[in-house]
């Protein structure tokens, strides 16, 4: 091969392992070369560990600094990158030819960073194929929105792959519920303090019915509001997770236990070789807060009103911004959080892993497994009632507060409630 050296390069370092028994993986060797078609040639080699690899390109800046020439010149590279690598000898290829004029990189002042992250510690993007004929454990990571193919918009993410939005939860005390200052505040809302004791994934966008449909071609989707990216609804916690396309509950299957393989969730995890789970009703609340308190919407603005309020009409589908008329709306259509997650107020509401209770005040971020009402009798509905967060199309804006708390019975299939997944997916 014939190959232009480009003289030079820097090593990034591994990003660390949150376990201390766990070795952190090393990044050596880095050399980047230009071969006669263009394409810049990026060798490493990794050591100590497994890791999930990830590149940037970067020239000088002013001031002798570095800067990234930007994910979306970066994430088209190919090879052994944006995935878990194992230890050994590695090589990256990049079209180069599209970031300089004259196609041929320059001789200095570049540089090829490669970065191994832990595999307990992975980047913050995490896109997972659902496509028919996808395959287990193929998942691609990003260190950034900037470096997600197409930008985290891209309607991919809304059809064949569930994008994944990292939260680094773990260890940090936060306040749940609400103030008695908030707008709409509810009964069941008691302010508490908790601590989550795992980082996790959670969709940037609830699940839609083309991903529905790919992961339950026997059961397609059975929503009221027919369109592939609307969220998928109509359909009930119990088959979500507890059983099939059947809304009777199968309780040897209640958390901690896994879902059932036949469930949406179970087929999930066949498919992709990660295991999925609803959300708990903290794990949901600490993501739509986004790092803002009581009387906030996840974006920071203030909660205003209790049925018409301006900042929601930015944020989410409600009864007052189209939903009377349109229903759901295709997700990603309004702002994101302060975490670029969407449609956490309003569309639809989100099934969470919980029973319901009405005090939840005694439960440090753990899941509601122990209803103060035996299950099968909780509102006198087979498979008692679950929590449902984030309110919908069809409700006011006090009901799509991040505080808001409501129930539907297990077995309900409603158009007014949909969810979006989470996974730990080795993280710490």
């Amino acid at each position: 091969m014939n190959c232009k050296a480009i003289l030079t390069i820097a090593t990034a370092g591994a990003a660390l392992s949150l376990c201390a028994s766990v070795p952190a993986p090393q990044v050596s060797d880095v050399s980047m070369s230009q071969n006669a078609n263009g394409d810049a040639i990026i060798n490493y080699n990794l050591s100590a560990a497994s890791a999930v690899i990830t590149l940037d390109i970067q020239t000088n800046a002013t001031g002798g600094a570095w800067a990234s020439i930007g994910g979306p010149a970066v994430s088209g590279a190919q090879g052994d990158v944006w995935k878990v690598v194992a230890t050994g000898s590695h090589r990256i290829r990049w079209n180069a030819t599209t970031c300089w004029a004259d196609h041929q990189i320059p001789m200095s002042g570049i540089r090829a960073v490669v970065t191994a992250w832990a595999l307990d510690n992975t980047p913050d993007y995490m896109a997972v194929d659902v496509s028919d004929g996808a395959q287990q454990n193929t998942q691609k990571y990003y260190p950034s929105a900037d470096f997600v193919p197409g930008g985290v918009t891209n309607d991919l993410y809304k059809m064949t792959m569930l994008l994944m939005r990292k939260i680094m939860a773990k260890d940090v005390m936060w306040t749940m519920g609400s103030t008695a200052q908030e707008t709409s505040r509810g009964g069941n809302e008691a302010t508490h303090q908790v601590t989550l004791t795992n980082n996790y994934y959670i969709g940037v966008y609830p699940v839609t019915q083309a991903q529905w449909d790919l992961i339950q071609p026997s059961y397609l989707s059975p929503s009221s509001f027919k369109h592939a990216m609307r969220p998928v609804e109509k359909v009930c916690y119990n088959e979500i997770r507890n059983s099939n396309n059947s809304t009777t509950a199968d309780t040897s299957h209640n958390w901690p236990a896994d879902p059932n393989t036949n469930s949406f969730l179970g087929k999930l995890h066949t498919k992709t070789g990660i295991v999925f789970d609803l959300p708990s009703e903290a794990q949901w609340e600490f993501a739509a807060r986004a790092g803002n308190g009581s009387t906030k919407w996840g974006d920071g603005s203030a909660v205003m009103n209790a049925n018409t309020d301006e900042n929601l009409n930015l944020l989410g589908r409600y009864i007052n911004n189209g939903g009377a008329e349109a229903g759901t709306a295709v997700v990603g259509s309004y702002a994101p959080n302060d975490w670029d997650i969407y449609d956490m107020h309003g569309n639809v509401f989100e099934w969470c892993l919980d029973w319901s209770e009405a005090n939840i005040t005694a439960y440090d971020g753990m899941v509601n497994i122990n209803p103060s009402t035996p299950a099968e009798t909780l509102s006198g509905q087979s498979g008692g009632n679950r929590v449902v967060r984030g309110g919908c199309w069809k409700r006011n804006a006090g009901d799509c507060r991040s505080a808001y708390r409501a129930e539907i019975p297990a077995d309900n299939r409603l158009d007014i409630a949909g969810f979006r997944v989470v996974c730990t997916a080795g993280l710490r």
